[in-house]
């Protein structure tokens, strides 16, 4: 690599971009780490998602506190320019809960005495998360309400699938448990972002309704005139 270019991008960079390499030699299947510390598989079931393996536990700990951080910018997006008061209410408490999930991972990684630590992975995992985050800005009022409802559940998802993933690769039973904690965490969050997405719907189908039968008592009339 040219070595402008290698100071140019620096060293986490130049990491990425040699996997990117290494990945179009071996055919686009498979994304690796020199040393076997990462891998994507290009087979996973979702486009949004990428399937991790061989990360060990520092690089566990860093992805967790990188999908926090991003909820937590989803949910100040929200709370930049919202309506409606349950919205808001809701994106307050993801985003206490996931600073408290945060300062919990940092509190368990230093009893374990493991410095958490990005794996090249890092960037393709958190790629979804981010265009989630820029589909939220801009909104305001109503449609960010309903936008963040949606893109939040969205990245829920996404967050509870690599928990998932990452609780294979804990070799720690501390680190097992503090992943199947985390996980519930999620879980829990996942399930009030639904029922307010269901109570969005609900009162869409309910203000269609009402236009409907007005459109239709002011064809009567009209008929009638």
């Amino acid at each position: 690599m040219d070595s402008s270019i290698a100071r140019t991008l620096g060293l986490a960079a130049i990491t990425a971009v040699i996997t990117v390499f290494v990945a179009r030699a071996d055919g686009g299947a498979t994304v690796s780490e020199a040393g076997g510390r990462l891998a994507a598989d290009s087979s996973t079931h979702s486009d949004s998602v990428v399937t991790v393996r061989w990360l060990n536990e520092p690089n566990v700990f860093a992805l967790i506190s990188a999908m926090n951080e991003k909820q937590i910018a989803a949910a100040n997006a929200e709370l930049s320019a919202w309506r409606s008061d349950t919205v808001r209410a809701i994106a307050t408490g993801l985003l206490r809960e996931h600073t408290e999930l945060q300062h919990a991972t940092d509190s368990v990684a230093a009893s374990l005495r493991i410095t958490p630590m990005a794996s090249a992975l890092n960037d393709s995992v958190l790629a979804g998360f981010q265009a989630q985050v820029d589909s939220i800005n801009g909104n305001r009022g109503g449609a960010l309400d309903r936008m963040y409802i949606r893109q939040a559940i969205n990245g829920h998802r996404l967050m509870a699938n690599y928990l998932d993933q990452l609780d294979e690769l804990a070799t720690s039973p501390a680190v097992h448990a503090w992943i199947e904690s985390a996980s519930a965490r999620v879980g829990s969050q996942l399930t009030r972002l639904t029922g307010q997405q269901q109570a969005f719907a609900v009162a869409d189908s309910v203000a269609a309704d009402s236009l409907a039968q007005r459109s239709v008592r002011h064809k009567r009339q009209n008929q009638n005139q």
